[in-house]
């Protein structure tokens, strides 16, 4: 590459510019190896370097082509070099900034189970805080229970109105919170709970989920499943007895039907 910079002289930089972006264009970085590029590629690259400077055939004892066959190969082989470094570079990056991140975004409106999470984590910091007796910015109490909170999170719009439909179970819901603290003093309710006593049990396909999963089977234990095997043994050998009685009946008067043919037989003879 020097001796090649030498013969062009003061338009060097230029020289290396020009081959540099010419390889960028004429080659694929597919082709790993050099040598298996194709050779029609090469040509129209030399002939088009050859044409724009003006080149001897020979350079530093050795054939001109050759030379550029070696720059333009140190030149590919840079330029997949920076680019696999700038890739693990930026690889490396993006994943330091993404385990520094300290919360996930949310795009849009959150969820029920998000919302519900973080009322959690506000109940627990209260109750460790009154735990510990801070006074030091203390949050304020919260006076109604975590399901009515998440209802009123989930349901209720930012101009303070309802949904459709919903302020009614919202009223169900505080009215069992009252009833909750008139019996008990408090209200011990969980979500699920208090949710399953407003809103009742949802079938499967009520709430999307499908039939669901098929009910186990029955197992009976050990001394049920004798007394149903004893059962089904009487009744097993009273239905052999009735068969058996109907098989003698039926017997009986099939001898009578042959016992009158032969008298029908003997009186149409003796006619």
């Amino acid at each position: 590459m020097d001796e090649l910079r030498r013969v062009v002289g003061k338009k060097a930089d230029e020289f290396i510019c020009d081959c540099s972006n010419w390889v960028k264009e004429f080659f694929p970085l597919k082709s790993l190896n050099w040598s298996k590029m194709d050779s029609g590629a090469k040509e129209r690259l030399y002939k088009k370097i050859r044409s724009k400077y003006d080149l001897p055939d020979m350079v530093a004892g050795a054939n001109v082509i050759e030379a550029l066959s070696f720059q333009c190969f140190m030149l590919y082989k840079h330029w997949r070099f920076r680019l696999k470094e700038q890739y693990f570079r930026n690889n490396k990056v993006n994943t330091e900034n993404k385990l520094n991140q300290t919360e996930t975004p949310a795009d849009g409106a959150k969820s029920t189970a998000r919302i519900f999470h973080e009322l959690m984590n506000v109940q627990q910091t209260q109750g460790t805080q009154e735990h510990e007796g801070s006074s030091d910015n203390p949050l304020e109490t919260q006076q109604d229970p975590l399901y009515i909170t998440l209802f009123e999170k989930t349901k209720k719009h930012k101009d303070k109105g309802f949904e459709p439909n919903a302020e009614k179970d919202y009223d169900a819901l505080r009215n069992l919170h009252e009833k909750e603290v008139e019996e008990h003093g408090e209200d011990t309710l969980s979500v699920k709970a208090a949710y399953m006593e407003v809103f009742k049990p949802k079938s499967g396909y009520v709430k999307g989920l499908g039939p669901g999963a098929r009910p186990p089977k029955k197992r009976r234990v050990e001394g049920e499943t004798d007394e149903v095997r004893v059962a089904l043994s009487a009744e097993i050998q009273q239905l052999k007895e009735d068969a058996a009685t109907r098989e003698g009946a039926l017997l009986y008067q099939i001898e009578s039907l042959k016992e009158s043919n032969e008298e029908l037989k003997t009186s149409m003879k003796s006619l």
